[in-house]
């Protein structure tokens, strides 16, 4: 029995249905532009857009500032991030759940300032940080700034609240065991060499209070916390201005 024409074409389209690639899932959303002075855009999939109050700021975003531009965005959970002039980050996670373990906010600074006013309902270490080349600050307080200059050196700065900076990535022991060395005569000799040892965390974290601050260098080497002192009047503008919004919350 020959099929009918319709029924071969109601077939043929099904299957085409069911073959076809299920269609991308939407980037999460991060939050929202609440301030904007200047030129700010926003990157996803190689298309750039300028920002505005309200704009929306989603997962994946680079968000670059021009000169003498200041960009402020309210996440999700109402923590605030805030880019200086000649600014770039990227988003790199923004997830919120229903409670503290199921958030996870990232963002890499790659150029310039941001400044990170920290919800207390985000807790727990590494739920909130922002990366550089260099470094990573990993919240477990609730305000602070990152400088990250064309050098790769880094400065990180804690005005309330603990931060914990991790300095390049995570030391890994070098591979050892026993091993040969040349002696007289050119006859090698064997000796035993200490096995591997496990890197403590606190070998390459510092862990930054209320009013202190650490320097990394360009090649990734982090100086001890030390404090620090407001600007004066008129010393930073970036940082009285970035209080007084606070302030204002």
């Amino acid at each position: 029995m020959r099929a009918r024409p319709a029924l071969i074409a109601a077939a043929c389209a099904a299957f085409l249905v069911a073959a076809a690639p299920a269609p991308a899932a939407a980037p999460a959303r991060a939050g929202s532009v609440t301030f904007l002075a200047g030129d700010a855009t926003r990157t996803a999939a190689g298309k750039a857009e300028k920002l505005s109050v309200g704009s929306a700021v989603f997962q994946g975003d680079v968000l670059e500032t021009q000169k003498r531009t200041r960009l402020e965005v309210k996440l999700a959970d109402q923590s605030v991030l805030r880019l200086g002039p000649s600014s770039r980050a990227a988003v790199q996670d923004a997830a919120f759940g229903k409670s503290v373990e199921e958030r996870k906010v990232s963002a890499k600074l790659l150029v310039g300032k941001v400044w990170a006013n920290v919800a207390k309902a985000v807790g727990g270490e590494q739920r909130f940080e922002v990366q550089t080349e260099n470094a990573v600050a990993g919240v477990r307080g609730t305000t602070f700034r990152v400088d990250a200059a064309n050098d790769r050196s880094v400065v990180v700065k804690v005005y309330s609240g603990t931060v914990a900076v991790a300095s390049g990535p995570i030391p890994r022991p070098e591979h050892q065991g026993a091993g040969k060395t040349e002696v007289a005569g050119g006859k090698p000799e064997r000796r035993q060499i200490a096995g591997p040892q496990e890197v403590s965390r606190e070998q390459w974290e510092r862990i930054v209070t209320s009013m202190m601050e650490v320097r990394v260098s360009s090649e990734g080497v982090p100086t001890d916390p030390q404090t620090f002192a407001l600007a004066s009047a008129g010393q930073d503008e970036w940082e009285e201005w970035n209080r007084t919004r606070d302030a204002q919350k």
